[in-house]
């Protein structure tokens, strides 16, 4: 079972907070509330811990809505829709760009939640300087940097999650108190500038992640991490390797066996960088269901937690992801689930004729499928599913695993390509990309722009981490339209951004972006 994390003492505070801060449902409403409520809520280190998580809350909280919980796997080669997207029409207009407008409520969403947890990151940095705690007393002022640094930390994530889907973005750097300051665009440059000055001075402030046990703290090595992501948006090549270098060089992470790193019995591995985490019997996550084909729809297949637990095949894995394996490296089996066995055969879910109970389900043999043919079997990955560890049962839509953000082996991708591109210390960028593949039973390929490519998607796909590495290379569209050609086929040019939500755009006048106008 899960460790207990240490800050979660402070959740109950936390949830009263979330009522406390300042929200900011529309992006209009961006004065505090109840600044009465505000200063009882900031004064003293224990409820300051308990704002903070009030942050971090935003930044899990997409997880929770089942029409966004998976938008930071879309858009890329290795992803298409799923055979049962059609059913959520919010969803399916994000994924496929058929219908997708400004009108959209699932970009309202993630728009409005992520600009919240700046309003809630940016009250704590004007407003912790009225804490009250003994100034004299070590412990007391680590703590109060700490959650300083958090709130950094979160404020650069915030910014830098909004400028990759939608380039053009209001900087929010401070609490407003005349809401009509915030109905400005900001350049590019100037919300760079600002993450980066947030990330640093984050890095500062915070703890080494050596000093947690739980990967859902904010550390030095989190910050440095996100840092090193940032410098390759700017084409900082070797800021962003030696950066990326002082992860690899951290104590505290490391290789993880494969098949515990997405196990919801080993949610603090070593693998892991940053996760946002979920409480069993708390609020669930959605991630688990969306990736599972519907093979219980199959006769003679039943619904199990070892199968894949309930399933709603909302996007799935492309075809073209499953060339880019070679049969023996160790992450298709480790992290990936490829065939489904006949394990039932009763009247009401008989065997097809022909087979037995173990065998494996095939084209060939597959009998009634409720109507979804092949695509009921279709392979997919497992890194998001969850088995019975954390009180989950079968029929359980929600989860309440932890959700990986950043992992270790990244950190190697990073700084092999910061070298490839920079075209410094190119051995040491090889000799990296040949440590990663050489953990996944792999040998070593050259360093190059496709083969790096390539790695990147076999190592994190499905993880989140693909859009903005494909995006900032300049070849999202084609990509899309190569390795997901049913989504693709819908693309235009302006799909590369998400547009404005479009009551932003009436209320406050600001430009919309290019092709939603």
């Amino acid at each position: 079972m899960r460790k207990m994390k240490k800050f979660k003492i402070y959740v109950i505070q936390a949830f009263i907070l979330l009522i406390l801060l300042p929200g900011c449902d529309d992006f209009v409403d961006l004065e505090p509330r109840d600044q009465l409520s505000m200063d009882l809520a900031l004064t003293s280190l224990e409820n300051l811990e308990g704002a903070i998580l009030s942050v971090y809350e935003r930044g899990s909280f997409t997880y929770q809505d089942f029409e966004v919980c998976l938008f930071k796997t879309l858009y890329t080669d290795i992803i298409r829709a799923g055979a049962c997207l059609g059913e959520q029409p919010v969803w399916n207009a994000i994924a496929t760009f058929d219908g997708f407008d400004a009108m959209n409520t699932g970009i309202k969403t993630v728009w409005d939640g992520y600009y919240a947890g700046l309003n809630r990151a940016n009250t704590i940095i004007e407003k912790i300087d009225v804490v009250e705690y003994n100034r004299e007393n070590p412990e007391a002022v680590a703590r109060r940097n700490t959650v300083l640094g958090e709130a950094y930390f979160l404020r650069a994530y915030f910014h830098l999650t909004l400028i990759q889907y939608w380039d053009n973005i209001v900087l929010a750097d401070q609490v407003f108190d005349d809401p009509s300051q915030a109905y400005e665009l900001a350049s590019k440059a100037d919300v760079y500038a600002l993450i980066v000055s947030d990330l640093e001075e984050a890095i500062d402030l915070l703890p080494e992640a050596s000093n947690f046990i739980s990967r859902g703290k904010v550390s030095k090595g989190v910050a440095r991490h996100l840092l090193s992501l940032t410098h390759l948006d700017l084409e900082n090549w070797e800021k962003a390797a030696a950066l990326a270098e002082e992860v690899i060089a951290d104590v505290a992470y490391g290789f993880a066996p494969l098949d515990q790193i997405f196990s919801e019995l080993y949610e603090d591995n070593s693998e892991i960088i940053f996760s946002w985490q979920f409480i069993p019997g708390g609020t669930a996550q959605w991630t688990a269901v969306n990736l599972a084909p519907m093979y219980d729809r199959c006769n003679g297949v039943d619904r199990t937690l070892e199968q894949g637990g309930r399933p709603w095949s909302r996007m799935s894995p492309s075809e073209y992801y499953w060339t880019l394996f070679e049969e023996d490296d160790l992450r298709l089996e480790a992290w990936h689930k490829r065939y489904w066995v006949y394990d039932t055969d009763i009247e009401e879910d008989p065997l097809p004729e022909g087979v037995e109970i173990d065998d494996t389900v095939t084209a060939e043999n597959i009998d009634e499928t409720a109507g979804y043919g092949i695509r009921a079997i279709e392979p997919t990955t497992t890194k998001y599913w969850e088995g019975d560890g954390l009180g989950r049962v079968k029929d359980d839509a929600g989860s309440w695993k932890n959700v990986i953000q950043f992992r270790y082996s990244e950190a190697f991708l990073v700084a092999a390509e910061g070298y490839l591109r920079s075209g410094t210390n190119l051995a040491r960028g090889q000799e990296l990309l040949d440590q990663l593949r050489a953990r996944a039973g792999q040998g070593s390929i050259e360093l190059n722009n496709s083969n790096l490519l390539d790695e990147q998607a076999r190592e994190l796909g499905m993880e989140g981490r693909r859009f903005p590495m494909l995006k900032r290379l300049g070849i999202l569209q084609e990509r899309i339209q190569m390795g997901s050609p049913d989504i693709g086929a819908n693309m235009l040019p302006h799909h590369v951004r998400w547009p404005l939500p479009q009551n932003f755009v009436d209320l406050t006048g600001v430009p919309q972006n290019e092709g939603y106008e």
